[in-house]
Parts: C-alpha cells; sequence; structure tokens
C-alpha cells in the first residue's frame, strides 16, 4: 500500500459499506432496531466518519444512530462539512452549537440549528422508530440513555457487542493494520540508526514520530525512554543525555485511516552487560513461545501461562505481568486480552499484539512487542524487523 494508491479512497468507502452490512447483519439477527454508538472507534466503524475533534477528545459529545435503513449522526456543528464530505447524507446530519460554513452547497451551515448535544440527539431519536435499542452507555450521557430507556424501554449494552462485530478483520481492514505496522517498525529503525550518546530521548522519538508522519501515520504512543527511566512503562521522553550502556526502549504506535499500531524494541547503548543480553534472551524466548501457542480454538490464558513460563525458564524469575498481549483494530486494545484469568477462546481472523515487558525501577526496562493475524494455520506476524537487542553504536 502507499500513499499515491488512487484506489485508496475507494477501497475506505468501500470497506466502510462492509462494515455497515456486518453490523446491520448482527442487529438483525439478534433482533435490534437501532444501535447507538459514541465512542471514536465504533462512529468510525458503522458510519465511515473518522473526527478530528473526536481523537483528540475521546469524551467528545457526538453519536451515531443505526437502523436497518439509515445512518444517523449527531455532532457539534464543527463536524457539519466534514461528515458530508466522509459520505454523510446532509439531512440525516443533526449539529449542535455554534459554528459556520458560508456558501449554498449542500454542506453550507449558516443557523444555530440545535443548541446542545441533547437537543439534537432528541430530534435525531424522533427520525427512528425501535423497540429494541442496543447502545454504548459508557459513552453516551445519562440523559441520553433515558430519553432512549423511555423511547424504546430497557436497552442493551453496545460495548462488549461491538468488540465482537469488530473482532473478525476484513480484508482490507489486514491490510490497513498490516500497513500501520510496516510504518511503525520503519519509524523504530529510524530512532535506532539516529540514536548517539549525548542524544536525548525527546530527540530519539522526534525520529520516530517523523517517520511514521512520513509513512502517513498519525502518531498516537511515542514512548521512547533510556537509562533508568526505560523502566517507566507508558512515559513520556526527557531531555536526558543518552549515556554507554542505558537501555533505550520503543513501545510506538500511530493511527492510518483509524487502524492502529502498537510495537516496541529495545537497543542498547554500545556493548549490553551479561545481564542485559540474559533478561532480553528470555523475554524473546517468551514472545516465541506466546507466537507457537496462538492457535484458534486455543483458550488465551493458555497463551498468557505458556509466555511465562518461557520467560522463567530462561532464567528471568519472577516474571511478573498482568497481560502478555491484547486483540488490536480501530483500537490499540480490544477483546480479547490475553490474561491469567480470560475464558476467551481465540478466532482465525483476529488480530493481536503480542508482547512480554520487564520494567524494574533502578535498572531498567526492556520489551519486544509484535502485532500479527490469527490464522487457522497459526499466527502470521506483520513486522519483519529485526527482534534482537539492537545495537548502538558508541
Amino acid at each position: 500500500m502507499s500513499l499515491g494508491d488512487t484506489t485508496l479512497v475507494t477501497r475506505l468507502r468501500t470497506l466502510a459499506d462492509e462494515r455497515l452490512t456486518r453490523v446491520r447483519r448482527k442487529m438483525e439477527a439478534e433482533g435490534f432496531d437501532l444501535l447507538v454508538v459514541a465512542s471514536p472507534e465504533n462512529v468510525l466503524y458503522t458510519t465511515g466518519y473518522e473526527s478530528m475533534g473526536a481523537t483528540i477528545n475521546r469524551r467528545y459529545d457526538y453519536a451515531a444512530l443505526v437502523t436497518r435503513d439509515a445512518v444517523l449522526l449527531v455532532v457539534p456543528a464543527a463536524d457539519f462539512a466534514p461528515a458530508i464530505d466522509a459520505g454523510l447524507v446532509p439531512e440525516n446530519i443533526f449539529p449542535f452549537g455554534k459554528f459556520f460554513f458560508s456558501g449554498s452547497t449542500p454542506s453550507a451551515h449558516t443557523a444555530i440549528r440545535h443548541a446542545s448535544f441533547m437537543e439534537a440527539f432528541e430530534a435525531a431519536i424522533r427520525c427512528v422508530n425501535a423497540s429494541r435499542t442496543v447502545a454504548e452507555k459508557g459513552y453516551l450521557p445519562r440523559e441520553a440513555i433515558d430519553l432512549l430507556v423511555r423511547s424504546g424501554g430497557d436497552i442493551a449494552d453496545a460495548t462488549s457487542w461491538m468488540f465482537g462485530v469488530r473482532a473478525v478483520k476484513l480484508p482490507f481492514e489486514v491490510e490497513l493494520l498490516r500497513y500501520a505496522t510496516e510504518i511503525t517498525e520503519q519509524a523504530i529503525d529510524a530512532g535506532i540508526d539516529a540514536a548517539r550518546v549525548g542524544m536525548t530521548d525527546k530527540e530519539v522519538a522526534s525520529f520516530v514520530a517523523s517517520q511514521m508522519s512520513l509513512g502517513g501515520g498519525l502518531p498516537r504512543n511515542v514512548t521512547v525512554v533510556g537509562g533508568e527511566r526505560s523502566a517507566l512503562a507508558d512515559a513520556m521522553s526527557s531531555e536526558r543525555p543518552l549515556q554507554r550502556g542505558d537501555l533505550l526502549r520503543f513501545d510506538v504506535g500511530c493511527s492510518y485511516y483509524g487502524y492502529k499500531s502498537d510495537m516496541a524494541r529495545t537497543a542498547v547503548i554500545g556493548k549490553p552487560s551479561p545481564l542485559q543480553s540474559q533478561r532480553y534472551t528470555a523475554l524473546l524466548e517468551g514472545l516465541f513461545v506466546a507466537i507457537d501457542t496462538m492457535r484458534p480454538g486455543t483458550p488465551a490464558r493458555d497463551v498468557f501461562e505458556a509466555g511465562v513460563t518461557a520467560v522463567e525458564d530462561r532464567g528471568l524469575r519472577p516474571f511478573r505481568r498482568q497481560h502478555i498481549g491484547h486483540a488490536i483494530g480501530m483500537a490499540v486494545y480490544e477483546a480479547p486480552v490475553i490474561t491469567p484469568e480470560s475464558e476467551d477462546i481465540l478466532t482465525a481472523g483476529t488480530t493481536f499484539c503480542l508482547e512480554t515487558p520487564y520494567y524494574e525501577p533502578g535498572w531498567g526496562g526492556m520489551m519486544v512487542e509484535d502485532t500479527g493475524l490469527l490464522t487457522k494455520e497459526g499466527f502470521q506476524l506483520f513486522s519483519s524487523t529485526d527482534r534482537t537487542l539492537r545495537i548502538v553504536a558508541d
């Protein structure tokens, strides 16, 4: 896939239609007349519209209402023209608040139509006739939930329902996730190539972020931390200069048309110490064993146990982890997460990040993380870059 691909826009529109068809089929199979979603991932999945405002503020006030034959969108007025550009029908958009688009095209918006989210939401609800509703309760205001209950009785929660819809990826979704991973691994390589003694974490992170941007990705998590700060799990980069012997940990991801990447590598400035080498070898073995254990029909907790046991058998004991992987798609963390308590059974067609991090404050942190597709034959990795403990010339 390249940014110059002239068919990309067409393929994205087709993908949006395929996702909506999948949603409606599940609604029909389970007897729901109305689906209401309000998280950035689920609004994008159902409507094809990715709101810039929602990427900045996950508690953004907006919602999509999906019926068997219509998609309605309740959004701040500033989203009106961008939503039409994404393919939404103007009369199915219910804008609220003060923002104006001039002119006489269908995208023109020159008057306040609804003063608040709830006023617009109520107007949208009046346009649908639903007896059974499934709604994303965790993202909707309490007033919206109450209105849905008054309009159609008890409502089911759409959180796990939508995770179920999104779990098995469509073919083009897999392509988008693979590409997001490819530009992320290129970004990590760029950071490792640029790193030098005396350079700060933040300077290295700038190479990583810029490389993802050059590939068309929107940088999301750019954790680049060196020295003892490499033990800080999701920390911001600092102005501390790198020194000989430092670990340099990368845990990096971006978004590409809504699809996320999440990848990790570890480097060392100069020759690694025996302990650094020993511990990283154990972590890498744990990752490889987890990958080999990934099979359709396997309980997720079995993957956890196999990965953790492999790390400890290689001498890094105890290896304490709450999980060693998670599904990924439009969100970095999707369901299932590979925990020791999980009762989920792995399914072909799902995409996962597998990881074996180790964090020891006062010493440092290291990790290796990769993304791939679970097929009938096993786990197919998206990334191909070197997984060994990388050496930065000092």
